[in-house]
C-alpha cells in the first residue's frame, strides 16, 4: 500500500502492538497478508455503532477515537480514547461477536487501517509473517484484558475518591512525580462512571486537604 510510506501512518504502525519487533519494510508484507484497508473518519463519525457487527479490527494511523457503552440506564459511558497506533476490535473479530457491545467514535478526523485478523489463524501454518503476527495479537489480548481487570476495579469501588485514586494509579508518573490524564473532566467523569459535578467537588475537596496538586490534565497526589 502505497499510502503507508506516509510518514505519520509508519510511525503509528511502529506504535502497535500487532506490529512488534518488525522493521518498516515487513509493514507492507503483514498488512497484504492481512487484506489491510484504510479508511478515513470525519470529527464524530459513528465508525462502530453499538450492536452492529466488526468485521475487521482496526488500527488508528492518525486521530483520536473513543470507546463507549451504554450501562442500564441508557448513559453513555467512555471507556477510553486511543490515539496513534492503537489497535481496537481483535477480540469481537476473534470471537465473531454479531452484535457490538460498545461503540466507537472519531473523536477528531481519524484515519484507520483495518486488518482482517482472520487470516492470521488461516494462513499457511508455516508463514513467518503469520506466526510473528499470531504471536503479537496474543500479546495484544493479554494487555486489553488486564486493562478490562482495572477497569472493572474502578466501577466497582462505592467511594468516588477511590475511583479516583485507583484510576491515577494505572497512570504513570514523570520524573516530577506528576501523571497526565488523557481526558478533559467530561471524558474523565464518562470514565469513572460519575457525574462531571461531582468529580469536580472532589477533586476539589481532594486539593483543600492538600492530597493532591491539579494542573489542569496534570496531577500529583
Amino acid at each position: 500500500m502505497s499510502e503507508i510510506k506516509n510518514t505519520v501512518y509508519l510511525n503509528a504502525l511502529k506504535k502497535c502492538q500487532l506490529f512488534g519487533n518488525m522493521d518498516s519494510k515487513e509493514f507492507a508484507e503483514a498488512i497484504k497478508f492481512l487484506d489491510g484497508k484504510i479508511q478515513k473518519y470525519d470529527k464524530g463519525e459513528m465508525i462502530l455503532l453499538l450492536g452492529n457487527a466488526l468485521m475487521k479490527a482496526g488500527i488508528v494511523l492518525e486521530g483520536t477515537i473513543e470507546s463507549a457503552f451504554q450501562n442500564e440506564s441508557y448513559d453513555q459511558i467512555s471507556m477510553r480514547r486511543f490515539g496513534s497506533g492503537y489497535l481496537f476490535g481483535e477480540a469481537l473479530v476473534c470471537n465473531q461477536i454479531k452484535e457490538s457491545p460498545i461503540q466507537i467514535t472519531a473523536v477528531d478526523s481519524a484515519t484507520i487501517l483495518f486488518v482482517d485478523l482472520k487470516k492470521i489463524y488461516t494462513g499457511a501454518e508455516n508463514s513467518p509473517i503469520r506466526i510473528r503476527l499470531c504471536e503479537n495479537l496474543i500479546k495484544s489480548l493479554s494487555a486489553k484484558n488486564l486493562y478490562l481487570n482495572r477497569k472493572v476495579r474502578i466501577l466497582s469501588q462505592k467511594s468516588l475518591r477511590d475511583r479516583i485514586m485507583i484510576y491515577l494509579g494505572t497512570l504513570k508518573k514523570d520524573s516530577n512525580g506528576f501523571v497526565t490524564v488523557p481526558f478533559n473532566q467530561t471524558a474523565l467523569a464518562e470514565h469513572l462512571g460519575v457525574n462531571r459535578s461531582a468529580l469536580a467537588r472532589e477533586l476539589g475537596r481532594m486539593q483543600n486537604e492538600n492530597l493532591m496538586i491539579v494542573d489542569e490534565r496534570r496531577i500529583k497526589y
